[in-house]
């Protein structure tokens, strides 16, 4: 089946999962509810959870084994970007063309909903893990590589050096950075597609290689519509790197196209190991032609 037709089925399962997910507890607080859901359902594009998905299909898994794993990367990806457009963070006042939740909320109702986000995910990974085969992968290999992507050596640290760059930042040093803020969420989307599916190690190390190359060229492309794009193209400010080095300001227009190109032929390359490569080198042209 194409992406094309496939997409609808995947997304439509992630909403309904997430709507599960988020459902209110006995005697939670309305507008905690409220303000958890807003993060959530605010028209994200579920890049990451679709990521999982098709990584599974690729290893010959399927999406009920999946939508679990896929619905916690989102719930972390939703967490972050509430905390990113803090006052103290990237001070944003829109996320997708409507305020952002601390602007809607307040900055403790806020951080609250950030951190219901995260114990959520965690919760949605290790029940999701626990209906897995065992053989292979044991339920805390699931949670462990989640954490590991949330962590100081994954976004948390990403996002820190993004905040306390070092003195002389050049290629290298960005690329470790957003390796690290964005990347890490596109690595561990596909490695739990296919830990789910029970692909092998050799074949964890294949799907690294693609989200990492796939992750960064999302990134440049980020850069590239800051500076290009429209807030109503965009549903958030542009603009917000002005002053910052960014790989725009860093090499220029062109050499940032050249570089988005040879990344995701990169992450193209590192399918071939791969049994039925063609739903994610279709993701793959789906990054390629966002303009959002």
């Amino acid at each position: 089946m194409e992406l094309k037709a496939l997409r609808p089925e995947l997304l439509a399962a992630v909403e309904e999962r997430l709507l599960a997910l988020s459902s209110p507890e006995p005697d939670e607080p309305p507008p905690l509810t409220e303000a958890v859901r807003r993060a959530l359902f605010n028209g994200g594009k579920r890049v990451r959870p679709l990521l999982a998905l098709l990584a599974a299909r690729a290893f010959g898994g399927r999406t009920e084994g999946c939508v679990d794993l896929a619905c916690a990367v989102e719930m972390v990806h939703a967490s972050s970007l509430i905390l990113d457009d803090l006052p103290c963070m990237d001070d944003s006042p829109l996320r997708r063309g409507k305020p952002a939740l601390h602007m809607a909320f307040g900055e403790d109702v806020a951080l609250l909903a950030a951190y219901a986000l995260l114990g959520g995910a965690f919760r949605a990974a290790a029940r999701g893990a626990a209906r897995l085969p065992q053989e292979r992968y044991p339920a805390e290999a699931y949670v462990d590589e989640l954490a590991g992507a949330i962590g100081t050596a994954g976004l948390v640290g990403g996002q820190y050096l993004d905040l306390h760059p070092p003195t002389a930042v050049d290629f290298a040093a960005l690329e470790y950075i957003h390796s690290h803020k964005t990347g890490a969420l596109f690595i561990a989307a596909a490695r739990l597609g296919a830990m789910a599916a029970q692909a092998r190690p050799a074949e964890l190390e294949t799907v690294t290689g693609f989200a990492k190359n796939l992750g960064l060229a999302f990134q440049i492309q980020d850069d590239l519509l800051d500076a290009r794009s429209t807030p109503e193209a965009l549903g958030k400010p542009v603009g917000q790197d002005r002053g910052k080095t960014t790989f725009l300001t860093l090499s220029g227009e062109t050499a940032c196209r050249s570089a988005v190109d040879a990344l995701l032929g990169a992450a193209l390359a590192h399918l071939r190991p791969v049994g039925d490569p063609s739903l994610l080198e279709a993701f793959v042209e789906y990054v390629r032609t966002r303009t959002a």
